[in-house]
C-alpha cells in the first residue's frame, strides 16, 4: 500500500502544490504529484493504487459459471456460504466491472460484465409481469419473486452502463424498458416511489424512503448518458424535482437536508423513537448527484441544491477534529458519531467534486484530512480492501466481519480520476 509521506515532505509538497498552482507547472517528489490542472490537491496515484486492488481481487472472486456476481466475502475473502443472487449486489458488481473495463481496457472487466447483463435479463427479469426479482440462486431459481425498488434502481444503472460501453442495442432497449418498468409500475401518487411491491407490483403498503429515489436518480443520469433518449431526461427532471419540491420544502436552513424516511405521504418521520433520522453520507451522496446532473441537460438550480446539502452535511456531519463524515443525525439533534466504509468514500466524492467546481481550499483541506483518516483506519493492510467502519467504531463492537461491497469506492476512485485529468 501506499506508504504515508513524513512531516517534511508533506510541509514541502503544500509549498509545492501552492506554488505549482501559481506557476502552472508539473512537479514529482516523493510520491507527492502535481498536475497542470485545476485539481492539483488530488493524490491521483492513491486513488489509481486503490481502485486498481479493488478491481483486481473483485474479478478474482465474484464472477461465477453462471454469470451472477458474487458479494458475501468474509475479511479473508473467503465465500459466505449458502449466498443466493441478491439483485442489489449482482447489479452493483456489474457496475464495478464495467469500471475496471474503461480505467484498465482489460477485456476480462467487460466480458464478466456482459455475462453479468445477460444473467440478469435471463434470470432475474420476471417475464411475466416485467420488472426483476429479488433473488435467485445460480441455476435461475427464485428465492425471492418481490420487486424491490432499491434493486431495481441498481439494475437500471447496470444495464444503463453496460450499453453505454458496449453500444449493443439489446441493452440499450433492456435499460429503456427496466425504467418503463419502473416508472409505470413502482411510482407513487406523490411522484415518489414505493419502496417495494409484490411480484404483481399489486399494492402496497409501507413508510417510504429517500435511499431508492436517490439511486434511482444516479440510474436514470447513467441512462442519459447511455442513451440519450427524451424519456431518460424527463425522469430524471422528474425525479429530482420531487426531491427539490417534495423532500427539501420545509427542511431547515432553506431546504438543506434529505431525511431518511417518512410516512406513506412522504412526510418526516418526527422522531428518533419513531424512526426519524438524516443519514449523513446520503447528504454528501446527493450533494455530489446533483452538481453533476447540470452536465447531462438538468436544471441549473440542481446544483445550487447541490451546495446547500454539501453545507448541511459539513457543518453537521463532518469531523473537522479527525476527519470523516458521521453516521446519522436525529431530529433531538443528536449525533451518531460512528463512522463506516461507504460514508468515507461519499464524502470524498461528494468534496471532491465540490472542491473541483469551486476550488474553496476549505473543501480541499478536508478532503486531504478524510483520506488521511482512509488510509490510517480504513485500509486492511492484512487482508487487503477496505474495513467496514473506522478504529472507534470496531472497538465499540459495530464494525461487521464481511468485506464491503466495492460500489461506493470504485465510483469515488473512478470520479477522483477522471476530475486529475489535465484540462486542455
Amino acid at each position: 500500500m501506499f506508504k504515508k509521506p513524513s512531516p517534511l515532505v508533506r510541509l514541502i509538497c503544500s509549498c509545492l502544490f501552492y506554488f505549482g498552482g501559481l506557476l502552472g507547472a508539473s512537479f514529482l517528489l516523493s510520491g507527492c504529484e502535481v498536475s497542470t490542472n485545476n485539481n492539483r490537491f488530488i493524490v491521483e496515484q492513491w486513488h489509481k493504487q486503490d481502485l486498481e486492488a479493488h478491481l483486481a481481487r473483485w474479478l478474482a472472486v465474484a464472477p461465477t459459471p453462471s454469470g451472477l456476481l458474487l458479494g458475501s466475502f468474509d475479511r479473508r475473502w473467503q465465500a459466505v456460504s449458502s449466498q443466493g443472487g441478491d439483485l442489489t449486489t449482482h447489479s452493483r458488481l456489474i457496475f464495478t466491472m464495467v469500471k475496471g473495463y474503461e480505467h484498465s481496457g482489460d477485456k476480462r472487466y467487460l466480458e464478466v460484465a456482459v455475462r453479468g447483463a445477460e444473467f440478469l435479463l435471463d434470470r432475474f427479469h420476471d417475464p411475466q409481469y416485467g420488472g426483476f426479482f429479488s433473488r435467485v440462486e445460480g441455476d435461475g431459481k427464485v428465492l425471492n419473486a418481490g420487486k424491490n425498488t432499491y434493486g431495481h434502481a441498481f439494475a437500471l444503472l447496470a444495464l444503463s452502463h453496460v450499453a453505454r460501453v458496449t453500444k449493443d442495442e439489446k441493452f440499450r432497449a433492456a435499460a429503456l424498458s427496466a425504467w418503463e418498468d419502473i416508472n409505470n409500475h413502482l411510482r407513487d401518487s406523490s411522484g415518489g416511489f414505493r419502496p417495494d411491491a409484490p411480484r404483481d407490483f399489486g399494492p402496497s403498503s409501507s413508510l417510504r424512503n429517500q435511499n431508492p429515489v436517490m439511486h434511482m436518480f444516479e440510474a436514470l443520469l447513467a441512462l442519459i448518458d447511455a442513451t440519450g433518449d427524451p424519456r431518460a431526461l424527463a425522469g430524471a427532471q422528474s425525479v429530482g424535482n420531487f426531491v427539490l419540491y417534495k423532500l427539501l420544502e420545509g427542511q431547515p436552513d432553506g431546504g438543506a437536508c434529505i431525511p431518511e424516511w417518512y410516512d406513506e405521504h412522504w412526510k418526516a418521520l418526527p422522531t428518533k423513537d419513531k424512526g426519524g433520522y438524516i443519514d449523513l453520507g446520503h447528504q454528501f451522496e446527493w450533494s455530489h448527484l446533483l452538481a453533476t446532473s447540470e452536465s447531462r441537460g438538468l436544471p441549473a438550480l440542481y446544483g445550487a441544491a447541490a451546495d446547500r446539502l454539501l453545507s448541511y452535511g459539513v457543518k453537521l456531519g463532518y469531523d473537522d477534529i479527525d476527519g470523516g463524515v458521521f453516521n446519522r443525525l436525529y431530529p433531538d439533534g443528536s449525533i451518531d458519531r460512528d463512522k463506516y466504509w461507504w460514508q468515507q468514500a461519499e464524502g470524498l466524492h461528494a468534496l471532491l467534486v465540490a472542491a473541483s467546481r469551486s476550488q474553496r481550499r476549505d473543501l480541499w483541506r478536508r478532503y486531504e484530512q478524510t483520506l488521511e483518516l482512509v488510509k490510517e483506519q480504513f485500509i486492511d493492510e492484512m487482508n487487503g480492501g477496505w474495513k467496514l467502519a473506522a478504529k472507534r467504531t470496531c472497538e465499540s463492537g459495530r464494525c461487521g466481519a464481511e468485506q464491503p461491497e466495492p460500489y461506493h469506492m470504485v465510483a469515488m476512485h473512478s470520479a477522483a480520476l477522471e476530475l486529475s485529468k489535465p484540462v486542455r
